[in-house]
């Protein structure tokens, strides 16, 4: 139990000028639908310090078949020239991979950040049967894959040590700011504590799909040595932005 007069710090009072996971492109995925909704939460992103920005669309095969790359860049191209010259955010589309048997065999480049990572993640009900696999591909080829949002894997809350391994592979891990109000449950914060205090995360991102999801991220607060964590994980999504 946190002692009672521990220090609390809201989010919105960190530096996150870098978000490198969103789902801000609209009508591709279960993120945003609209383009006016997009460009609100752009605007609000600008408003608080938010200059760079990653889209980062599911590509799954199963969910969204039509998430190709070329398909994911004409949306992205088409959508920048809906936005007002004065919005001052430095926009970059990468894209969000499931890892399943397509993925270690993907047959065009990959949507990825500006120092080759790629964003990537797993079943929300079982381990990945092919992570090894596709890791091992990835890094092959030139790759640096980060695993989203580890902390929602609930079912690894009793295999805490298998996110060694995922980091021995070549895996940086990526913390959701959502995760931290404890909204995907005890099992979830078990993980989130475990890694955060082992400095076993490298970035962190908003992984927004809607206004209310940025509007309850703004709200969440943190004691002091979890916002330190969290703000030089901040710091870390900046070298996502090389080109």
């Amino acid at each position: 139990m946190p002692w009672p007069f521990t220090k609390k710090i809201a989010l919105r009072s960190l530096p996150l000028t870098c978000d490198i996971h969103t789902h801000i492109l609209p009508d591709v995925d279960d993120g945003f639908r609209t383009a006016e909704d997009s460009l609100e939460l752009l605007e609000q992103f600008a408003r608080n310090g938010v200059s760079q920005v990653i889209f980062t669309p599911h590509v799954d095969q199963g969910m969204f078949p039509e998430n190709t790359r070329s398909f994911l860049q004409e949306r992205f191209s088409a959508f920048k020239k809906t936005l007002p010259p004065h919005l001052n955010i430095d926009l970059h589309l990468a894209a969000e991979y499931m890892f399943d048997e397509f993925l270690g065999n993907a047959n065009e480049p990959l949507l990825c950040m500006g120092d080759s990572s790629v964003l990537i993640e797993m079943s929300y009900y079982f381990i990945s049967p092919y992570i090894k696999e596709v890791i091992f591909a990835f890094v092959n080829a030139g790759y640096k894959p980060i695993l989203a949002h580890p902390e929602r894997y609930v079912y690894l809350a009793r295999d805490l040590e298998v996110f060694d391994h995922f980091i021995e592979m070549g895996c940086r891990l990526q913390l959701n700011l959502l995760s931290l109000s404890g909204a995907y449950g005890p099992e979830s914060l078990i993980i989130l504590k475990h890694l955060l205090r082992n400095d076993m995360y490298r970035f962190t991102g908003t992984d927004v799909h809607s206004l209310r999801q940025y509007r309850l991220i703004r709200e969440i607060e943190v004691d002091s040595a979890q916002a330190t964590k969290i703000e030089a994980l901040m710091h870390n999504n900046k070298m996502l932005f090389r080109e």
